[in-house]
């Protein structure tokens, strides 16, 4: 009987201390986040029109992020800003899996929650992504107010490109609540 209790105490222990390790998500309005990354390195966009979306900064960083939309949802990029230090950025462009960005898709009606769909901003870089990690707020353009804000810690990538969509695993690679 002691063996079995010491076992299970050793378990309990194990969990709480390679829990943190484990990949994570993170809930927004739509479905889940998988990764949310920042990066220098400015993504290959099709069809791109430069007056769509006026940057008035000369230094850039993007965000990117990765999700999976629960089902039944659509995704668009009017949905989401992000909001840092006082100012919003739009959301330019989204993906769905490994495909590039195209400027003339702007919204997917139905999304596959068996998909991976990235979400794209440009943000003002003398601001955002001056430290390895970040926390800018995921805002839904959308009532209820009441759910319209998530903090979402970013990972900077500095100059490196983002990695392929489908390369993220579907358990996430986000920070888990608590941990910087």
């Amino acid at each position: 009987m002691k063996l079995t209790r010491l076992s299970v105490l050793f378990g309990v222990l194990l969990l709480c201390v390679a829990a943190p390790l484990g990949a994570a998500t993170l809930p927004f309005r739509s479905g889940k986040i998988l990764a949310a990354e920042l990066s220098t390195s400015k993504p290959e966009i099709a069809n791109e029109d430069s007056l769509a979306f006026p940057l008035p900064f000369a230094r850039r960083i993007y965000a990117e992020m990765v999700v999976n939309a629960a089902p039944g949802r659509g995704l668009s990029i009017h949905d989401y800003s992000l909001l840092a230090y006082g100012r919003g950025y739009p959301c330019i462009a989204l993906r769905s899996g490994d495909a590039g960005y195209d400027a003339r898709v702007w919204e997917v009606k139905r999304a596959d929650p068996n998909r991976k769909y990235t979400l794209l901003f440009v943000l003002d870089a003398t601001l955002v992504g001056l430290g390895p990690k970040e926390i800018l707020v995921l805002r839904s353009l959308y009532p209820p107010k009441s759910r319209a804000d998530v903090p979402v810690p970013f990972k900077n990538l500095g100059e490196s490109g983002f990695p392929s969509p489908d390369s993220i695993p579907d358990d996430g690679i986000m920070e888990k609540a608590g941990e910087q």
